[in-house]
């Protein structure tokens, strides 16, 4: 059963695009130490939805312009489970702390069932455009919980903002001037919702993130550092 209509999607939107026509949106830069984009745990979702969102991405990038990070792209989607510490530039997968972060989150995946979601529409925010994802039961809450549980100290950076409360595929982070903000916001507006697409996510992987100058625009594109299946349906 897919509940579709997280109202925090809505409370987004009603904000997020008042600063789009406005010209007030957030405008996002290349990473840098102790800034955004750090070391996180993620999920990917499969190939048939990545070139969806993909589809989506192109979609909107005529309409917000080439300037901005396509993080909706094929390479670069993602599903954000937890950061785990601000960007460093020299994090590589020999630190220390990875062997950390990967027991804990083997511990959490040896528990976890594959997880049911649908994707129901877009949704804006002042920093971008959101591919909004509803869980089709308490796994995919559950999955993010048990992190944090097993992560112990190691969770600290996410612990001191607010307790995420949606999931979400990013498509597009703002980072320049938005070419035709009110033709972008009345397509979003006119794709609030979407027949559900559902996909299930089977894995959760490490990453670090990298900035990229690709054909018309930017990117910052994830870079693998180890891949975790869950445990089977029966949560063993």
């Amino acid at each position: 059963m897919i509940n579709v209509g997280n109202p925090v999607f809505d409370a987004l939107f009603d904000s997020g695009h008042r600063d789009v026509l406005a010209g007030t949106h957030q405008r996002d830069t290349p990473p840098v130490d102790g800034g955004r984009w750090p070391v996180s745990v993620v999920a990917f979702p499969p190939g048939r939805m990545r070139d969806r969102f993909a589809e989506w991405t192109r979609s909107a990038v005529e309409r917000a312009g080439t300037g901005h990070f396509r993080t909706g792209g094929r390479d670069a989607v993602h599903l954000t489970v937890r950061a785990l510490e601000r960007y460093r530039e020299a994090a590589a997968p020999s630190d220390p702390i990875v062997a950390v972060w990967r027991d804990a989150m083997e511990r959490t995946a040896s528990g976890t069932a594959p997880i049911g979601l649908a994707f129901t529409g877009l949704t804006l925010t002042r920093s971008g455009l959101l591919a909004q994802l509803e869980p089709t039961d308490d796994t995919a809450w559950e999955l993010m919980d048990r992190l944090r549980t097993e992560l112990g100290s190691e969770s600290w950076l996410e612990d001191g903002w607010m307790k995420r409360n949606i999931w979400y595929a990013s498509l597009l982070h703002f980072a320049d001037d938005i070419a035709d903000a009110a033709g972008l916001v009345d397509w979003v507006r006119d794709h609030r919702r979407i027949d559900p697409e559902p996909f299930t996510i089977d894995a959760i992987s490490l990453v670090r993130f990298r900035h990229r100058r690709i054909t018309g625009g930017q990117a910052m594109v994830p870079e693998t550092w180890c891949t975790v299946p869950f445990g089977d349906a029966t949560g063993a």
